[in-house]
């Protein structure tokens, strides 16, 4: 493995990182206040992963583990101290939400994964060795004009990867799980197709090419691009062309699975949250992993007690987890206050299940509210409570032995925002379907 380096990602501060990966990137025809692009959730009718014969409730019950599978990674994730194994730094996701980049000149259309969890971009690439099946066509930098390689221990690779003894041109990255990644540390123009005027095109792109890729990936994405926060993650190389803020929108399930609509995200001066609304605490960082403080939950006018805790903010995880006593209390106080028909549990998380009216009208469901540090966001039954079958609805949040974890269900028709410099996340309810 002496050929490899491994992405010990080395957090750091923001500004740092702006002034260390400014002089590889290039704006051009982006527009001055920033730029819209889509995130395509997986069981979307646009989706390359959708299938007509998959029912509602097949699609329901992948969500659901890899929900189970993203908690159990961050669970894995605490109990590793800063400095442990490499390997155990990131789980190799098959998430939910997709972009679409193009890669190269003349630019190779690309589905990666979206993860707010992750950090190193990388795509497959042609010829390849040992890669996993996949239905787009490969990635060949031979046929990119703007391609290269990134020159061991020169600038570009410390910029990007860190003042490392030896900066390889040669990457390796190892999964919780056992995939991996292992190619070539590169150099390419990314573009990102803008919904509300012209494409971003940033040139000198840092990326892993991998050539030897092994793992529970799946054939409808060509790899992952990640916003964690570290050297080298996708909006810390975007550097002053987003100026470290980024913001999505993610429009309800049904929604997604039943129509051509597509949830939103969005960078630079686009993704500011403001006006009325608008909440914000202060956020978290933890091994390139987003978090806030949690302070307490209300189930209509009643706080369940008092808590001080740590909560990922995830997009990758439909459901929400909270830790045992505080998800009990919030259990109690909802079957006091629901008068609906009680439906049997789906599974084995999922144990609060009612059937709501066949006409979408529920009337009885509390307002629960998630207090963070100076930030109280207000769910509607939209976001707690998520249908699995028919008219059978069981609630989004679950009890959790290890971590607790704000899912994306809990986000859905918020416009959420990160500001990097400021270390602050905002929430502000939004009509998603209208961005």
């Amino acid at each position: 493995m002496g050929h490899f380096i491994s992405l010990v990602i080395l957090l750091s501060i923001f500004s740092s990182l702006l002034a260390s990966t400014a002089h590889s990137l290039t704006e051009q025809n982006s527009e001055s206040n920033g730029f819209t692009a889509d995130l395509i959730h997986r069981d979307s009718v646009i989706s390359p992963f959708y299938s007509s014969e998959s029912s509602y409730r097949d699609r329901i019950a992948k969500a659901l583990q890899r929900s189970k599978a993203r908690a159990d990674y961050f669970a894995n994730l605490s109990s590793f101290a800063l400095g442990s194994s490499p390997s155990a730094d990131m789980i190799a996701t098959n998430g939910n939400y997709l972009m679409k980049i193009s890669l190269g000149l003349p630019p190779v259309e690309l589905h990666l994964s979206f993860d707010t969890g992750s950090v190193l971009m990388w795509t497959q690439c042609a010829p390849c060795k040992n890669c996993f099946p996949q239905n787009m066509p490969l990635f060949t930098p031979k046929l990119s004009s703007t391609y290269k390689t990134v020159a061991a221990n020169s600038k570009t690779c410390m910029s990007v990867l860190g003042a490392y003894s030896h900066c390889m041109s040669r990457y390796s990255v190892e999964y919780l799980d056992n995939s991996y990644t292992r190619g070539i540390l590169s150099s390419d123009t990314l573009t990102l197709n803008s919904t509300l005027g012209s494409p971003m095109s940033l040139r000198n792109f840092i990326f892993g090419c991998g050539y030897n890729n092994r793992g529970i990936f799946e054939r409808q994405t060509c790899g992952i691009i990640g916003l964690g926060i570290a050297q080298g993650s996708f909006i810390t190389q975007m550097g002053p062309a987003v100026g470290g803020k980024f913001s999505y929108c993610l429009i309800s399930h049904d929604l997604e699975l039943n129509t051509s609509k597509s949830s939103k995200i969005h960078f630079g001066k686009r993704a500011a949250v403001s006006g009325p609304g608008t909440v914000s605490t202060p956020l978290y960082f933890y091994k390139h992993v987003y978090f806030a403080s949690l302070k307490g939950i209300s189930v209509g006018k009643r706080k369940l007690g008092s808590f001080d805790g740590k909560i990922v903010v995830d997009s990758g995880a439909t459901l929400t987890y909270l830790h045992k006593k505080l998800y009990y209390s919030l259990e109690a106080a909802i079957k006091k206050v629901i008068k609906l028909k009680v439906a049997e549990p789906v599974d084995e998380l999922q144990k609060v299940c009612y059937e709501f009216p066949s006409n979408g009208r529920v009337k009885g469901i509390p307002v629960i509210t998630f207090h963070f540090g100076g930030a109280d966001v207000k769910l509607s039954p939209l976001n707690t409570f998520v249908r699995v079958d028919d008219n059978v609805h069981c609630l989004g949040i679950v009890p959790s032995n290890d971590v607790a974890i704000f899912g994306n269900l809990v986000q859905v028709n918020f416009l959420v925002g990160y500001d990097i410099r400021k270390m602050a996340i905002s929430f502000k309810p939004t009509d998603c379907s209208k961005q």
